[in-house]
């Protein structure tokens, strides 16, 4: 009698086992789609980058730490350094299209668009306090090609900053400042709130983005003589001292 012939087997799906019971099954007519897993994937790495640094972090340790089979996690990420590309272009990719953003700005004048970046770049940072951190932490472990393009990014995020300060001063409505060190401390002054702005704390982060905001327009803005008192003559002068200081050091 012959044999009933065999199903071919279907292909299976591969499990994914998260710390909250389970993610579903990829592939599966559940409905979860890639793009959320590939996320719940980087920001588990991102954990581990931040704590071990990216050349103490295996694909193995992140694959673990979502539950997920070696062979699993290439499907989203093929290998460590593409996680890496994929945090550089959510952190310091970001901050620079933020500056290009705002540069094009017509609804603003050149002071309130510093405001504008600086509050942005808050935002930016503290709802991404652990990417920020793990890339921060790993700059001088990243990959050469990595390494490159993270150092443009930045480069491009000065620049941007350097360009709204010197366009705020050209209108008249900033100080003659060296616009570089400015445009560091304002972007200083913005990024280290990754590190110490607390979500549940008394602060919420666009109050705080608002915060910094005022600070970043104030620390630039430039005095105006209402009265002509001792006080406002003062700061003219000074003003007037620090515009002959630029024009000095540029001629050297």
């Amino acid at each position: 009698m012959p044999s009933t012939p065999r199903k071919k087997p279907s292909a299976k799906t591969v499990p994914i086992r998260g710390s909250r019971g389970s993610l579903q099954e990829a592939g599966r007519k559940s409905g979860v789609r890639k793009d959320i897993l590939s996320s719940e994937v980087l920001d588990r790495a991102v954990g581990l980058f931040a704590q071990r640094g990216f050349a103490g972090t295996s694909l193995k340790d992140v694959a673990d730490a979502v539950g997920l089979s070696r062979p699993a996690i290439y499907y989203y990420f093929p290998s460590k350094d593409a996680l890496l590309e994929e945090l550089l272009t959510g952190v310091t990719v970001s901050a620079a299209r933020i500056l290009d953003n705002v540069e094009k700005r017509t609804d603003l004048s050149p002071i309130e668009k510093i405001g504008a970046a600086a509050r942005d770049l808050v935002l930016w940072v503290t709802e991404r306090r652990l990417h920020f951190i793990a890339i921060d932490r790993s700059e001088n472990e990243l990959p050469a090609p990595i390494l490159a393009r993270h150092r443009e990014a930045k480069r491009r995020v000065l620049s941007g900053m350097m360009h709204l300060i010197e366009e705020a001063v050209a209108a008249g409505e900033a100080r003659a400042v060296d616009s570089r060190v400015t445009a560091f401390a304002i972007i200083g002054m913005c990024n280290w709130t990754a590190w110490w702005f607390v979500p549940d704390g008394g602060l919420s982060a666009a109050t705080i983005a608002d915060r910094i905001s005022d600070l970043a327009m104030h620390s630039v803005q430039r005095s105006r003589a209402a009265n002509g008192s001792a006080s406002d003559v003062r700061a003219l002068t000074s003003e007037i001292r620090d515009i002959l200081g630029l024009i000095d050091r540029g001629a050297t």
